[in-house]
């Protein structure tokens, strides 16, 4: 059994996996912002990704205790009691997955160690009966798991999420007063605000792009799935052709949607000019060679790519969403559409890129905003978070 100063808040991060999510890349910058002697972190995931190497390097332990399968799980979280008795750990942190905040719970009833969840996106609700044809499986799913969620969440020893809208979302689904949550926005590191390219690194990635100089672009970023609305942008782009005929529409994330847009792309009069990046790691260098964020989805549980963009002074294009209207002003950072329409978006792009002033100044007082939410500033937020749980008595309600 390991030994630690008494002041050390010894905590376990559990993820589902390690692929580039928002929820793993929001975690490993307030990880690294939570740095001294008073905090130790362990990251455990259930399944490997790319992200792994990223935590390992900087220096956090980092343990895959699965391999993504449901066959592993139990084996896992025999690994997971293991290593939280073995550490001593003082709290558990899960985001709202299904599996890690599963795994986690079931641990600290075996543990007695108190549990968090910090939500990251909004509540999924219960299909209305009788579902439509293609969700009835999603449906029963959601069905079943309604009463351990209603119960288990209740036995937890805090709750925060990234914003006012998610709290909402799952105060109202899980039916418990929303007050309970501690608001814990994601945070910024000081590289997201550093609007510097090398010039030789700017020409090497519009090359490697395709993209001339002079030709405006428009960057997505996200998973490729129909809520994130990348279908609707290839469509606006269509709508641009003789508004903005050189504009080139760069699309970074992957996910189930690509064949659908792959085959969209290619059907398209305008498929040359959008480019279908896939998983990326360098998208701080993407918006600085672009000229606007579009952000086409539905529901967001915050919107990390629209806060990054407003640092780089870019100014943002999208669909009015909550979330959104916490952190951004809507006409002065941020232009805003009512719904995930092909046809809005476009005339909200030409609103933006025939007034190039306007379009300077949306950047500028998005940085100003987006200024606020530094890491060094959000994860003492997380950090009181954290410790307040591990403190005695707070372990289950």
């Amino acid at each position: 059994m390991t030994t630690r100063e008494p002041t050390t808040t010894r905590v376990l991060h559990v993820l589902p996996d390690l692929d580039l999510g928002g929820g793993q890349i929001v975690l490993l910058r307030m990880i690294n912002a939570l740095r001294g002697p008073e905090w130790e972190h362990i990251v455990v995931a259930f399944g490997g990704g790319p992200l792994l190497d990223v935590y390992r390097s900087d220096g956090i332990r980092c343990d895959v205790v699965g391999d993504g399968t449901a066959k592993s799980w139990p084996a896992a979280v025999i690994r997971l009691y293991r290593l939280v008795r073995r550490e001593q750990i003082d709290v558990m942190h899960s985001m709202n997955t299904p599996l890690d905040r599963t795994m986690a719970q079931i641990c600290a009833a075996a543990t007695g160690r108190p549990v968090v969840v910090w939500f990251h996106s909004v509540a999924i609700p219960l299909i209305r009966f009788p579902p439509p044809a293609r969700r009835v499986l999603a449906f029963f799913k959601r069905l079943v798991l309604y009463p351990f969620n209603y119960l288990s969440i209740r036995r937890v020893a805090g709750l925060a999420a990234t914003s006012k809208a998610v709290a909402r979302s799952f105060a109202d689904h899980l039916r418990i007063p929303v007050d309970r949550f501690v608001m814990v926005p994601p945070g910024l590191p000081d590289s997201a605000f550093d609007l510097a390219l090398d010039a030789e690194r700017a020409r090497a990635l519009r090359s490697e792009l395709g993209l001339r100089e002079g030709h405006p672009v428009l960057l997505n970023a996200g998973m490729l799935i129909p809520l994130k609305g990348q279908l609707q942008l290839i469509e606006m782009l269509e709508l641009l052709a003789d508004d903005l005929p050189d504009a080139q529409l760069l699309l970074a994330g992957d996910g189930p949607d690509r064949p659908t847009l792959e085959a969209r792309i290619l059907a398209s009069a305008v498929g040359d000019r959008v480019h279908l990046l896939g998983h990326r790691q360098d998208v701080p260098a993407l918006m600085r060679i672009s000229d606007a964020l579009l952000s086409a989805s539905r529901s967001e549980g915050f919107g990390l790519s629209v806060l990054e963009a407003m640092a780089a002074s870019l100014p943002v294009i999208g669909v009015r969403t909550p979330a959104f209207l916490e952190f951004l002003d809507e006409g002065i950072s941020a232009e805003l559409v009512d719904a995930q329409d092909a046809s809005q978006l476009a005339h909200a792009v030409r609103r933006v890129f025939f007034d190039s002033t306007r379009a300077a100044e949306m950047g500028a007082r998005g940085r100003q905003r987006a200024l606020e939410y530094r890491t060094s500033v959000r994860a003492e937020t997380l950090g009181d978070f954290l410790q307040n749980a591990s403190r005695p008595g707070a372990s289950w309600r």
